[in-house]
């Protein structure tokens, strides 16, 4: 037979066992048996315990479902808080459900834990499984490594700490500052070990400090602050210092990126098909650099590129300040730079090369075991050719006459772009035919 009972109970600061694990406490409350078998309670200023779960949660208010005598259903509401062993939640809201262990907290969430805080605006806390599902908006932030993460989604694995985001993803270095920020975005990540290792996925793209690159795939390992991209990445920056500005464009098929979670990066390491274009952008027409390799390492210092290893074939077209070229190949080719100018190169393993004058009516083609040139001012300054050394110079001019010289060592010297002094040592072998204007070095 259909029937409702109502049975209405007001308790003072009571407390109210649910079964032999479960106790709720609370300021006042109401009870309604029904037809249904349910006994709804609705408390205001809740304090429910489960011993054997060791869990308590605190609320302004709540419902609980309570058929057979088990407590099957219970809703807190208000400035939630659950507290375990190892964290504690905050929420507008949570839903409980004692007999699967799950709980969804609505509202404003946060998740403490020792070193880690997780916002989100709902999270699902299944603790037998120990994991938690957060939608919403939802940041981790790693406050001994100085990493969050930022995700409309994400599922982190408690005892493991890993999980993972997904919808369009973030990993942030704060604090965050223009001159060392550092974001990576992708469409989902996954990362594990405390943060110190993290995989990324889909449209990666980094930024640091103005440097923007892009690639399919990306990972970052925190011990040795290094992110790794790959699948064919790209990279373009602007340096700005003092009085020079320089724009840096970069490609290969991977590329590794070490002290990005630093202040300023220490290196950068483009694998495969490598290239990379530098030139100057303010003052304009101040110097230009062109280079391919299997292989080139760029060394930085404060944010400036320092340092140009290439190796591998590699080849490097230069445009100097004073307007003339050089066009350089070799098994490796190295290069100092100071305040972003070229103060020394070096080519190794049968280097060939021309100098081409501002003009174009002067070409100096050179070859030998190493090749080594100065500069001074962004302008070459001299050459030094050693091991089974030549070099041909002619003039469409006629200024300087046209040489052919051989040996073990032949060293040129340029003032501006102009050739003045030739010397050779070891075996010497040449030709000389001298300029009508008598000009020559």
């Amino acid at each position: 037979m259909f029937f409702s009972l109502l049975l209405q109970l007001y308790l003072q600061a009571t407390a109210l066992p649910v079964d032999a694990t479960e106790f709720i406490r609370a300021d006042r409350s109401e009870t309604m048996l029904r037809d249904a078998g349910v006994l709804r309670i609705e408390a205001g200023g809740v304090s429910y315990r489960h011993t054997e779960r060791a869990f308590s949660v605190n609320a302004d208010s709540a419902r609980l479902w309570i058929p057979d005598g088990g407590l099957s259903r219970a809703r807190f509401f208000g400035r939630v808080t659950y507290r375990d062993s190892a964290r504690t939640l905050t929420a507008d809201a949570l839903t409980y459900h004692p007999r699967s262990g799950l709980a969804s907290f609505r509202g404003g969430v946060r998740v403490i834990e020792r070193h880690r805080l997780l916002y989100a605006r709902r999270v699902t806390y299944r603790k037998k499984a120990n994991l938690l599902e957060a939608e919403g908006a939802v940041t981790l932030n790693y406050s001994r490594k100085r990493i969050s993460f930022r995700a409309p989604a994400m599922t982190y694995h408690v005892l493991a700490d890993s999980g993972s985001g997904s919808g369009g993803v973030q990993a942030v270095r704060f604090p965050e500052t223009p001159e060392d920020s550092l974001h990576v975005h992708s469409d989902s990540m996954q990362f594990a070990d405390l943060g110190d290792r993290m995989r990324f996925s889909g449209r990666v793209r980094m930024e640091h400090a103005g440097m923007r690159a892009r690639a399919p795939r990306g990972r970052y390992f925190r011990p040795a602050d290094r992110l790794e991209l790959g699948g064919g990445t790209s990279a373009f920056w602007i340096r700005n210092h003092a009085t020079r500005a320089d724009s840096i464009t970069l490609n290969a098929e991977r590329m590794r990126v070490h002290g990005a979670g630093a202040d300023s990066l220490d290196s950068i390491v483009l694998i495969g098909d490598a290239r990379l274009h530098k030139q100057a952008v303010q003052p304009e027409f101040d110097g230009e650099q062109e280079v391919q390799a299997d292989s080139v390492v760029l060394g930085l210092t404060e944010g400036r590129i320092a340092t140009i290893d290439a190796s591998g074939e590699a080849s490097a077209m230069l445009t100097t300040r004073d307007g003339a070229s050089v066009d350089l190949t070799g098994g490796r080719i190295c290069m100092d730079l100071m305040d972003g100018n070229l103060d020394s190169l070096t080519v190794h393993g049968k280097g060939i090369g021309a100098y081409v004058s501002s003009d174009s009516a002067a070409v100096s083609r050179i070859s030998g075991g190493s090749i080594a040139i100065d500069f001074e001012n962004g302008a070459v300054n001299e050459v030094l050719i050693t091991g089974s050394a030549r070099c041909t110079h002619r003039s469409e001019t006629e200024r300087t006459g046209d040489i052919q010289l051989s040996g073990d060592s032949v060293k040129l010297t340029f003032d501006g772009d102009r050739l003045t002094d030739v010397q050779a040592e070891g075996g010497v072998r040449g030709r000389y035919r001298p300029a009508e204007s008598g000009d020559a070095p």
